[in-house]
């Protein structure tokens, strides 16, 4: 979910799953348990937000709260301090604005609900709730709606680093051993219905509905048999794979939940990480290439059990109906059972779970909002530095990236330990090529990857949020209070670690055209554990075109609509040798310049071996030797691994 209410558990998180059959005897708790009309409810894919109640200068009102240490968010964000927390062109403004009209237009009618709830006089205590206005990150919905998941209450809690150092957030006792900011609080059921049923006439004014728990209904078999059969294969180097199905696979997996492996490059992940998976998945890297020698098994493991929990939720989902339709067209389900499943909710998404995600594997980072690990410190591997470090953010649509695009990441590479480049994505694409093509975020990224391949510490994704589509509104989510930069790191994709407390942020700028003026209020909207360095003073000097002229993405685009006979000025902007790359990436074919040129080798950007960089890259197909399929134990990895790296070290 993120933000304020916290992450929920995906079945491999919860603490009494510590192997494959544990997962085996989830999957069958869970089906005894959603055969039950209207047990399991709807996983909606909206944004979430938390909205309490507060004292405010006429008597109690509703208000939103982040969850970070910020003073706004602490008091309440109220109507009127709505534009004090989300800046101009902020997706949320206009939604948050309209919600909390609802609420505080019922509130009358809905007061006694929310003092049997215990919210009307503890705003430690909020409404967990997902809001859809319009599209959302995956899936399409025809309403505007309000869905509230349940009530949350937070847990204390002091700042210990930055300018939130000392700041106190009112709430409950944390226990022992727990990071996330709330916990979902036991309440009445018929209470929270009654409440919706109070808010619904109001919200059909403004447009909206409220759903409560929105139930499911078993309207098939839900039959594990077929998937369990399948075979799952890792390839471990180029000339040796193992093959099992999943059943075998998870009759000896161990859950590595708690555990961090090496990649091959120094980086580190968590062996439950969507990216890592679906590389081990696909074959894209053998095992011996990509992780070191002691994880291996771990990382293994971890893609076993990825993958029963998207197989077999998929079969879940299959089985279930709603009143908004068939449950596989949602995020997911939810479910709670004390006696099945533990204290906390724990929900199945089947494909969603690695919902949004290119290909190629360069440095896995992960959660999406969608892929959440107990520890949220785990949920991303750490950037190449541990600990709080300088951080580089620019962002931009980059209807295309270009060479000056480039050369400004090249200098803050320089300057900052890690870059990270935000492709946004507008409600409108206003910057079309000529004749009416499109240039897409995933265009975008794919080009980005021809400009800075080779920088190892450049970290390209596109922010996929539909609540915010301005580039400036993206790089303030990724460097927000904690909660919200927890957030919004996994709405990245490729997703990033989000940035530590204490780490200093850069806000890229040009010194042209007063640039920097665009983030004069940046202090307001960026972690107060955050060191925010002035953008007067590191903004970048632009570079200019060969032949005087500043880059420009209009004049790019103008250029290729007639690229055969501009190779040479679309060198100038994408690098020697990157033209017919850049034309198969936006589907303009390669010009007949080039195609002699071309022969059998590669078209990127760099003649020599690129380092190792966070950029993904399409992978390039290759003719592979038939290789030899093996159905052998885990007992024998060891084995396969020694005489592998053995003779790599004869080679």
């Amino acid at each position: 979910m993120g933000g304020a209410a916290g992450h929920m558990n995906h079945p491999f998180d919860l603490s009494w799953v510590n192997s494959g059959s544990d997962l085996l005897d989830f999957f069958d708790r869970a089906k005894t348990f959603v055969e039950k009309k209207g047990a399991a409810a709807v996983k909606i894919d909206g944004v979430n937000v938390s909205f309490k109640v507060v004292d405010g200068p006429t008597g109690k009102e509703f208000a939103v709260d982040r969850g970070s240490l910020k003073p706004i968010d602490v008091e309440g964000i109220t109507m009127g301090r709505v534009d004090q927390r989300f800046p101009e062109g902020h997706g949320m403004r206009p939604a948050i604005k309209t919600l909390l009209a609802i609420l505080n237009k019922s509130l009358p009618n809905i007061e006694k609900q929310l003092a049997q709830l215990g919210m009307l006089d503890d705003p430690t205590k909020f409404l967990n709730t997902e809001y859809v206005a319009g599209t959302t990150n995956v899936t399409e919905y025809d309403e505007n709606f309000l869905a509230i998941h349940g009530l949350n209450q937070f847990y204390h809690k002091i700042g210990k680093s930055g300018a939130a150092k000392g700041m106190e957030r009112p709430g409950m006792e944390r226990p022992e051993g727990v990071k996330s900011a709330s916990v979902e609080v036991p309440y009445d059921p018929a209470v929270m219905e009654k409440l919706v049923k109070n808010l619904a006439g109001v919200a059909e004014e403004y447009g909206f509905k409220v759903y409560s728990s929105v139930p499911t209904e078993k309207m098939g078999d839900i039959d594990y048999s077929a998937v369990l059969s399948e075979p799952f294969t890792v390839r471990v180097s180029d000339d040796r794979e193992i093959t099992k199905s999943l059943e075998e696979w998870l009759s000896e997996a161990t859950n590595p939940r708690y555990k961090t492996i090496k990649l091959k490059d120094g980086s580190k992940t968590h062996p439950l990480h969507k990216k890592l998976y679906l590389n081990i998945l696909n074959g894209e890297t053998p095992i011996i290439d990509l992780i070191e020698d002691n994880d291996a098994e771990a990382a293994i493991y971890g893609a076993v059990l990825m993958h029963a929990t998207r197989m077999l939720g998929n079969q879940v989902l299959r089985g279930l109906t709603s009143p908004m339709g068939d449950v596989m067209g949602h995020e997911g389900i939810v479910m709670r059972d004390d006696k099945l499943f533990g204290p906390s909710p724990v929900k199945i998404t089947g494909e969603f779970i690695v919902g949004n995600i290119g290909g190629g594997f360069g440095q896995v980072n992960e959660d999406e909002e969608e892929f959440e690990i107990v520890d949220q410190d785990e949920s991303n591997p750490p950037m190449t530095k541990v600990g709080p470090k300088t951080i580089a953010i620019i962002p931009g649509a980059f209807k295309p990236p270009h060479q000056g695009h480039a050369d400004m990441v090249r200098k803050y590479a320089s300057m900052a330990d890690e870059v990270v480049v935000l492709i946004s994505k507008p409600l409108k694409n206003v910057r079309g090529l000529p004749g009416g093509g499109e240039i897409t975020a995933e265009d975008s990224l794919n080009i980005w990857q021809l400009l800075v391949g080779d920088l190892s510490n450049v970290t390209v994704g596109i922010f996929n949020d539909p609540a915010i589509r301005s580039p400036i509104s993206a790089a303030y989510s990724i460097a927000g209070p904690l909660a919200e930069r927890e957030a919004a790191a996994s709405k990245v994709e490729p997703s990033i670690k989000p940035i530590e407390p204490g780490s200093t942020v850069i806000l890229g700028a040009s010194t042209k055209d007063g640039d920097a003026s665009r983030w004069k209020r940046a202090e307001e909207y960026v972690g107060e554990d955050l060191i925010l360095k002035n953008p007067l003073e590191t903004a970048v000097s632009p570079t200019s075109r060969a032949s005087g002229e500043p880059y420009s993405a209009t004049d790019m685009r103008t250029l290729l609509g007639d690229a055969q006979n501009n190779v040479v000025e679309l060198e100038d902007f994408i690098g020697k040798g990157n033209v017919p790359a850049l034309l198969d990436i936006l589907g303009l074919g390669v010009p007949l310049e080039e195609t002699s040129a071309m022969g059998g080798g590669a078209v990127g950007g760099y003649s020599g071996p690129l380092a190792s960089t966070s950029v993904e890259r399409t992978p390039t197909k290759k003719k592979r030797k038939k290789k030899k399929n093996e159905n052998i134990d885990m007992s024998l990895v060891n084995e396969v691994f020694e005489l592998l790296i053995e003779r790599g070290n004869i080679l």
